[in-house]
């Protein structure tokens, strides 16, 4: 009962789109887009009801994993140590997820919006929220940068997620700058980097622990 009185804000999200299909169920096409290209243009079409409870439905799914990761994970006991960072990436997540619905639900509805560059702009910002909590994610199994290295040193891992928090803020900070300026691909080669880099590091300290003993 307490953590549902907590996730009221959550659960706002996670209702607010099913009321909207409610209201406006009989306004949408037959045929919902459901992926787009880099051009704005949707290149994927599903049915209805596929294309519009899809994302409200994996949303929800999404809230009772989040509640069933801390009882399943063999570092379950670190959770509690992150708690309050855990509920705000939660509610991130959440926040993205009923974004994108309603990016959809718009577009499909005959507004007129470059989607790409909406959808685009959203995952940056959902990095750019998500690395201000990085840093404080105590080793796990489901949450963070989870790599072989970072699972086998908590060293490492909080090295690493420290470096991920300052990447993930500061790139996309410059990205939401510099995006409508760049060509179609620079988006995916960003999240690309962005990916790669803490793998990377997290691998060339656990090495350096290895051969040295420190990672000074």
């Amino acid at each position: 009962m307490e953590t549902l009185k907590k996730d009221w804000a959550v659960w706002l999200m996670l209702i607010i789109p099913f009321a909207f299909l409610a209201v406006y169920w009989d306004r949408f096409p037959e045929q919902i887009p459901t992926h787009f290209g880099m051009d704005g243009k949707p290149d994927d079409y599903s049915g209805k009801t596929f294309g519009l409870l899809m994302l409200p439905l994996i949303n929800t799914g999404m809230y009772f994993l989040f509640m069933l990761l801390p009882k399943i994970d063999p570092s379950g006991k670190n959770y509690k140590l992150f708690s309050d960072k855990y509920f705000i990436i939660r509610l991130v997540l959440h926040a993205f997820f009923t974004f994108l619905f309603f990016v959809i639900a718009f577009y499909s509805l005959g507004y007129a919006f470059n989607i790409s560059l909406f959808m685009m702009y959203g995952m940056l910002l959902l990095f750019l929220l998500l690395g201000n909590y990085m840093g404080n994610v105590r080793p796990n199994y489901f949450i963070g940068v989870r790599t072989p290295w970072t699972l086998a040193n908590e060293e490492v891992w909080t090295k690493t997620h420290r470096l991920t928090a300052k990447l993930w803020v500061f790139s996309s900070l410059i990205m939401m700058a510099l995006l409508p300026l760049l060509p179609e691909e620079a988006f995916g080669a960003f999240i690309i980097v962005i990916s790669v880099i803490p793998v990377a590091y997290s691998f060339i300290l656990f090495k350096k622990i290895q051969n040295t003993g420190s990672v000074k």
